[in-house]
């Protein structure tokens, strides 16, 4: 036997009987009459403007003498939610007039606008009187594939027939068109093997003819013991000389692009055409060329939509094959879609043109014309201008114009870059997953392509061509770093802590030093709050501190030696014989330090790193207490020194501390952390299951999943902060907060 060729092989026409043709249903009954009445429907409108687009338009007629008023009643698209577009009061139709209603989003257009667009594909439109009267239907229509820039309309003598018209908005309609039999469409163009450059299989019909071709009813299988395996729905056309490309979505069936044969026929079952598929090969199509009759060739890329053998411009190529997506930050510290960003780069030698580039799945954006790539220049598309510019100023220059409509979804997402229309044909397509890289899903990096050199384009939808970032924040608008950075740059440099206590209670405050031996000066201050003016504070507190269970060192009042110390961190002074309580020492690893007085009042635990540099330091701290109600919270302050932004898990534990066998824990804290001017800049009630990577990462104790503990991760500057925890219901109880450097 002759071997095939390895591209796709005969396609022939089989015609059924002499006698019989195919046919399909070009009109639909309209729903029973009533004075008012959708009378047309425009479902993708390229000519008839409003203001400054071209949205789909839907038109009432009121067919009775009399006027309608309108308002309460509904438009919709969707039957599960009747009142998607309620006419205002005031709304009416006179006898024998008509009313276009705009079916998109652009309210500044003159006009009623329903807030909902039509899909060209196939959709509905529901009238329904006001629930006042029933909330009944009062007139529907549903329909398939649509023309560019023809409506469906009710034709006849008493509009008792929905079928394809020209638009006639604002007056009577016109008749329904003239339309071309249904064995003019062809199998036109097919794609069995995609990995990337499209959403799907395609298959791609032609209508050979000079007028529309209707295809309700029409069959399109590739099992001929399965003829309806995909069959058109009412009211679907085809346009003159024009092209319908189906996805897999869109046809059910998959392309085996090995070997399959496709069959199309009319609603009688009669054959239209078939073709024979054979030994494709990965993300290119094949096709008739020309169009509809021709002899079969090989498309790469595939031309979707458009004429087979059109032309791919050669700066289009060089968009297919040099830019690249190769940084997305998903999902920021403290999950705030705002930091939210795609980098993109131009991997080649020639600047790139991005001018109608698009971002088509996962989130929408087009590059507006005249954006150009250096080569080897990167850009960024950022969710929020404002806030990511004041995250990362230095990427200023590399911004794209604008934003990016949507959120990038936490738990993964597919994302498609896509040539200029109308090239439907994709740069890169490829899904993220949230599981790839914990420390990227909430904990502060963002994912970076490993290498661009030497990766395939249809690899980017591998884990293992991508990385989370070295650094912290990502790197938006340049290279990522070689090496992971260690996030030092600003350190935590002091704790404090206020809080009142009984005659019977305990503050512990908790440190850890990483790196070596690190002098800290701990401190706790009652009589010295006097001098701000507080009152009922602690007469004479007294301080222990413990490694693990046993107690190193303890002090009552404070020695005279630490003033210098203390004047070199930068706290305020104690008052010469003061009974405050205070000492330094020498730390390495953890330690917990408790706080206690022979009576009751207000008192002021502090730890202060003594030294300078990043290396040893601190990178946790610690507090726990009774939270109370009103302004019995608990607070804790803590100080960032140095330069640059850090990454700070910040926890308010409540429900977990019982495990630990803490009696009287609180139900439900909530954690709000301020910044030395008093705003806050983070907060959460209930902490989410992204953050568990960034609590392995410090060394966190887990927490039980559903439970009500509060955590989040901060992003902060240099700088003065509080954290303050409270009972999200006004409860009280033990909590405990905790602060640790994110690597």
């Amino acid at each position: 036997m002759r071997k095939l060729p390895p591209v796709l092989l005969a396609a022939t026409l089989v015609v059924g009987s002499a006698a019989a043709a195919p046919t399909s249903s070009p009109n639909a009954p309209a729903f029973a009459a009533s004075g008012l009445r959708l009378s047309e429907v425009l479902a993708w409108n390229t000519r008839i403007a409003n203001g400054a687009t071209f949205p789909d338009i839907i038109e009432l007629h009121n067919a009775g003498a009399a006027a309608i008023d309108l308002a309460g009643k509904s438009l919709t698209d969707d039957p599960l939610l009747p009142r998607k577009f309620v006419f205002p009061a005031g709304t009416t139709i006179a006898a024998g007039g008509h009313l276009v209603i705009y079916a998109d989003l652009d309210t500044k257009a003159p006009g009623l606008h329903t807030g909902f667009a039509l899909d060209s594909e196939g959709d509905l439109v529901r009238l329904l009187d006001s629930p006042a009267n029933g909330g009944a239907v009062i007139d529907f229509v549903e329909f398939g594939f649509q023309v560019p820039d023809h409506s469906i309309s009710r034709t006849g003598a008493n509009g008792e027939t929905w079928a394809l018209t020209s638009p006639t908005f604002g007056a009577a309609n016109g008749p329904a068109l003239a339309l071309a039999a249904p064995d003019a469409v062809r199998l036109n163009e097919w794609a069995g093997k995609i990995t990337f450059r499209l959403d799907h299989d395609m298959i791609e019909l032609f209508n050979s003819a000079a007028q529309p071709v209707a295809i309700a009813g029409v069959r399109l299988t590739d099992d001929l013991t399965r003829p309806t395996r995909f069959v058109f729905p009412k009211l679907s056309f085809i346009g003159a000389a024009g092209f319908l490309p189906l996805y897999g979505a869109d046809f059910v069936f998959g392309l085996d692009g090995d070997q399959e044969t496709v069959t199309l026929a009319g609603e009688n079952n009669e054959r239209i055409d078939q073709i024979v598929i054979t030994q494709q090969e990965a993300d290119k199509s094949g096709g008739r060329n020309p169009d509809g009759t021709g002899p079969f060739a090989v498309y790469d890329p595939p031309t979707p939509g458009m004429p087979n053998g059109t032309p791919l411009p050669a700066a289009y190529r060089r968009l297919l094959d040099k830019l690249r997506i190769t940084e997305v930050m998903y999902q920021p510290a403290g999950s705030n879609s705002d930091h939210e960003f795609i980098e993109l780069h131009n991997t080649g030698g020639q600047p790139l043109d991005l001018s109608g580039v698009r971002f088509t799945n996962g989130l929408e954006y087009t590059f507006p014309a005249g954006t150009m790539l250096a080569p080897g220049a990167y850009i960024v598309v950022a969710d929020k201008r404002t806030p990511f510019l004041a995250r990362y100023p230095a990427a200023a220059a590399t911004l794209a114009p604008g934003e990016f409509n949507g959120a990038l979804d936490n738990s993964g997402e597919t994302l498609a870059l896509t040539l200029p229309a109308p090239w439907d044909v994709h740069i890169l397509r490829f899904r993220y997953e949230a599981t790839w890289y914990p420390s990227a899903s909430g904990a502060g990096r963002s994912i970076v392509i490993g290498s661009v050199e030497g990766t395939s384009s249809k690899d980017w939808a591998t884990r293992t061509s991508w990385r989370a970032s070295n650094a912290i924040g990502g790197s938006p608008g340049a290279p990522d770093p070689a090496a992971p950075m260690t996030g030092t740059a600003s350190r935590l440099s002091n704790l404090s802590v206020r809080t009142s206590l009984d005659g019977g209670q305990t503050l512990i405050v908790g440190v850890v030093v990483s790196g070596g031996w690190r002098n800290v000066l701990v401190r706790a201050a009652g009589p010295a709050l006097a001098t701000f003016g507080l009152g009922n504070t602690m007469a004479d507190p007294r301080l222990e501190l413990y490694q693990g269970s046993a107690r190193v060192l303890e002090n009552d009042d404070w020695p005279a030696s630490l003033a210098a110390t203390g004047q070199s961190v930068g706290a305020f002074p104690f008052a010469p014989g003061s009974r405050d309580a205070g000492f330094v020492q020498g730390i390495e690893g953890a330690r917990s330090i408790q706080a206690r007085g022979t009576g009751p009042g207000t008192v002021l635990v502090e730890a202060y790193d003594t030294g300078t540099g990043n290396t040893p330091r601190f990178v946790n701290l610690s507090a726990r207490n009774r939270v109370g109600t009103g302004d019995d919270i608990l607070i804790a302050g803590f100080n960032l020194t140095g330069a640059g932004m850090k990454q700070l898990v910040i926890r308010a534990v409540g429900p977990k501390l019982a495990a630990f066998g803490v009696a009287g824990a609180l139900s439900d804290p909530k954690l709000e952390i301020y910044s030395a001017s008093g705003a806050k800049v983070a907060e959460n009630d209930n902490w989410t299951p992204t953050l568990t990577g960034a609590f392995t990462m410090v060394g966190a104790f887990p927490l039980d999943a559903g439970s009500r503990d509060a955590a989040l991760i901060a992003t902060l500057g240099p700088g003065s902060y509080t954290a303050q925890v409270r009972g999200a219901d006004g409860g009280t109880g033990e909590a405990l907060i905790e602060i640790y450097e994110l690597p």
